[in-house]
């Protein structure tokens, strides 16, 4: 008994390393299963130049009916320059500024982006087994419009991934920061305006008055960011798309990066502070990604989209709005005696709001929650107060276990198998009961192995 736990336990750790492994140089891929179900498959691109301690991320976000391969051929040239590591996946898309939304849990949970893109990060880093790296990214057209959404988003939903700058090339529309833009309405997606609820994917309750305040704006406008667009992309649309809302941002791809960067230098004034984004236009290029990530533009030696994001001189954005965070004594429990103590780590005084996932909610600040089934639940705490509003979602947070589905793994037990033992390489286990869903692996001192 001793001796196979022994030698599993030693197996488990071979397997995990193997899976921490660095990317390779050279063109490669894997994939990530996040939070939402959805599993995305990641293309990486690693110069010969990369640096383990110092190169950053080169983040590149594509357009639709496009790959996470996309973005990684066309940014290969500034990779190499900058000793960048690509980082592309496909399919994360959040154009809309969620990936999708869960009504299984009481309310509705939403996925916004800024939430599975750390997951993405964090994965990232365990392969590099590094504490953290910088940031670049750039997404076109659909891509493009991802990551003004995103920079938006992020002030609302902390992510904590350290952008050092982000670029908007060509996209179909922006996010105005106002309800009302030119007589037509600017509704979420296209502004902060109430969404049409005939066409929107939403439910009204996802934009209460907390959802995005003054000074999620004003952050948003302090941000590392870039508007990059080409002067030929200018074929008239009419303005008319995404339902008609935004048929007031202009009547072209051009005209709207102009009229959305001309708008937030104006709101800014009006909201006490100084637009501190940049914008770049490319002479000649229409709706290609290729060239407005590889044109150098006369009298300069490098591609202007390498410029805005590499030569951009970097600054803090000041953090104008409290965050509410909250943790848990444990995030797993064991049906019937499933309760867990939340504490509320928010540092202002405000009024609460839990979702504890299984429909149950609670305005205490420091709840004690107990769930009578066993799931996986999504939980929710939303602070109240003066100024903005705020909320964090931690998504699957909790894991509720039936107990009395446990198997207890022993020489003698008929239902559940294991061959051969011992053994040094891969073990079968066999079960004669309904599948498995949680196996958890002891060493000979009794200790719960990772």
């Amino acid at each position: 008994m001793f001796k196979f736990f022994s030698i599993f336990y030693f197996l488990i750790a071979i397997i995990s390393v193997s899976f921490a492994q660095s990317i390779p140089f050279g063109d490669s891929n894997d994939s990530i299963t996040t939070s939402n179900g959805i599993t995305y498959p990641i293309f990486y691109y690693k110069p010969l130049g990369y640096d383990s301690i110092n190169s950053p991320i080169l983040w590149g976000i594509h357009g639709s009916n496009s790959s996470g391969t996309s973005p990684r051929n066309d940014l290969r040239n500034i990779a190499d320059r900058r000793n960048a590591l690509i980082v592309s996946p496909s399919n994360l898309v959040p154009g809309w500024g969620f990936t999708n939304i869960d009504t299984t849990q009481g309310d509705t949970v939403v996925y916004w982006g800024p939430t599975i893109f750390k997951e993405v990060y964090r994965h990232i880093l365990s392969r590099e087994n590094r504490d953290n790296m910088w940031v670049y990214m750039i997404g076109f057209s659909a891509g493009g419009q991802s990551v003004t959404r995103y920079m938006l988003l992020r002030q609302v939903f902390l992510d904590s991934i350290p952008i050092r700058m982000a670029v908007s090339s060509n996209p179909l529309f922006y996010s105005f920061c106002t309800d009302f833009l030119n007589g037509s309405c600017m509704a979420w997606p296209c502004g902060l305006g109430i969404p049409d609820l005939s066409t929107d994917f939403l439910p009204l309750s996802v934009y209460d008055a907390y959802f995005i305040c003054n000074e999620h704006v004003i952050q948003y406008y302090n941000e590392n960011y870039a508007i990059l667009i080409g002067t030929s992309d200018n074929v008239n649309d009419g303005g008319v798309f995404a339902g008609g809302c935004s048929c007031g941002q202009g009547n072209s791809r051009y005209n709207r990066a102009q009229n959305f960067y001309q708008f937030s230098t104006s709101d800014a004034i009006l909201r006490g502070t100084t637009l501190k984004w940049q914008y770049g236009e490319v002479p000649g290029v229409d709706h290609n990604q290729y060239l407005m990530y590889n044109t150098i533009l006369a009298g300069d030696s490098m591609p202007l989209a390498e410029r805005l994001l590499f030569e951009t001189p970097y600054h803090d954005v000041p953090h104008l709005v409290s965050s509410v965070d909250f943790i848990a004594d444990t995030t797993i429990a064991y049906f019937p005696n499933a309760t867990i103590n939340f504490t509320n780590t928010t540092t202002l005084n405000m009024n609460y709001y839990w979702n504890f996932g299984d429909s149950t909610v609670s305005s205490a600040v420091n709840p004690t929650h107990t769930y009578t089934y066993a799931d996986t639940f999504t939980v929710t705490l939303k602070g109240y107060g003066a100024g903005c509003n705020n909320e964090v979602v931690k998504n699957k947070y909790i894991t509720i276990i039936d107990s009395s589905s446990f198997i207890q793994l022993n020489s003698n037990n008929k239902v559940l198998k294991f061959y051969p033992n011992p053994s040094y390489g891969n073990i079968t286990i066999q079960t004669s009961a309904e599948a498995i869903e949680i196996i958890e692996i002891y060493n000979c001192i009794g200790n719960k192995t990772d």
